[in-house]
């Protein structure tokens, strides 16, 4: 090699050298360091609520200090927050790249990825974050609950089950309630398929968990009459009133419709009676029975007894209206009217009005799981 070649190589190592050598004192002074009472004062921000204040110190942070891993975590989870959903996938994203994050950062991470995918409505993805976090540390309650709330949010019942009955049978006292509800809800989507046999199966196998799982025995008795089973249809039912009086009034038409078609009607009377013998302030039964001896024609027998709702429950309006009209009827216009009065005046709530016992969510038809706060078994269903 001539001394011109060596020459030449030896001034290009030299550009190279004092270019990398400016770039690096460039950002070496450009660089300053971090206070740690910027990334302690987001913490606090973060703790008292001050959301605003601690976005804008956690971005403080990372953008002076980018090996900040749960600043970068916090700040994304704000975004996600504040509905800023894709750039909090994408910050978190972007940290699972890291070839340095510790398996506990990673699993912090994981676990907002996650939280991500939900808040934008892609639970398989979520889930499959999920399953592969637990697999890896299934003795991890967070992570389960989660993984739980997005099989109940799509419906996974069957998944839904296995895990509850895995991860929190020991530590919930309402555990075989809800397992009980997974069954049921599970043969719902059967029957809503034409596969009425599965379904009830699955309603049964409720039954093993909660003898007391209400709607159980109205969807067995809705299953078996839809298959034209009236007969069980009616047995079921029937086997509701007796172990969840309280919740009998959720059958009462079902079952006045079934034993009319099979021309039991007369039985019905007898239903009401022991139902009212077992507990005589059941209002639902005691104006059920009413409307039977309305519609017998003994409309002193119904008087006396939609009086005798009003004089425990006001509110009634059901029972109020029909006294009105049983009034107007037999031509004693003043007392038809004072009881119209007041209905209007807004005495009477609707009676089957079901409220969420935690957060309020109020519904015309029973529902065993809040839409609102997923809470299972909140509403008032039962009544006396």
């Amino acid at each position: 090699m001539s001394p011109g070649h060596i020459l030449s190589i030896i001034f290009a190592f030299i550009i190279v050298f004092t270019v990398m050598a400016f770039f690096w004192s460039k950002a070496k002074r450009g660089r300053r360091k971090i206070s740690p009472e910027t990334y302690i004062d987001a913490l606090k921000a973060l703790l008292a609520g001050e959301e605003r204040v601690a976005f804008q110190k956690f971005k403080e942070v990372v953008r002076i200090d980018p090996e900040n891993v749960d600043a970068y975590l916090r700040l994304g989870d704000l975004f996600r927050k504040n509905k800023n959903y894709d750039k909090a996938l994408r910050i978190h994203k972007e940290l699972t790249l890291r070839p340095s994050l510790s398996p506990e950062e990673k699993n912090e991470v994981l676990t907002s990825l996650a939280e991500d995918f939900s808040a934008l409505g892609n639970h398989d993805k979520a889930i499959a974050v999920l399953e592969e976090l637990y697999k890896a540390s299934e003795k991890d309650e967070g992570v389960a609950s989660r993984l739980l709330s997005e099989y109940e949010e799509t419906e996974r019942w069957e998944e839904a089950f296995e895990l509850r009955k895995k991860a929190f049978s020991r530590k919930e006292s309402q555990t075989d309630k809800i397992l009980a509800l997974y069954k049921v809800l599970w043969g719902k989507a059967r029957a809503e398929r034409g596969e009425l046999h599965k379904a009830r199966v699955a309603y049964k196998e409720a039954l093993n968990y909660d003898e007391g799982c209400v709607p159980a025995y109205i969807f067995l008795g809705e299953a078996y009459y839809q298959d034209e089973r009236l007969t069980d249809a009616v047995e079921y039912w029937k086997k509701l009133l007796e172990m969840v009086p309280e919740a009998g009034y959720l059958v009462f038409d079902k079952l006045e419709r079934t034993l009319f078609e099979l021309g039991e009607y007369g039985d019905i009377p007898e239903v009401y009676e022991n139902l009212l013998t077992q507990n005589p302030k059941n209002n639902f039964a005691l104006f059920s029975l009413a409307r039977i001896y309305e519609k017998k024609g003994m409309v002193e027998s119904a008087i006396e007894r939609y009086k005798h709702i009003l004089d425990t429950d006001p509110s009634f309006s059901s029972a109020r209206l029909s006294l009105a009209k049983l009034y107007q009827q037999q031509g004693q216009r003043e007392k038809s009217i004072d009881f119209l009065d007041n209905l209007i005046e807004g005495l009477p709530p609707a009676e089957k009005e079901f409220i969420c016992q935690r957060c309020g969510y109020k519904f015309t038809e029973p529902l065993w799981r809040c839409p609102s706060c997923k809470s299972w078994n909140s509403f008032n269903i039962l009544k006396s």
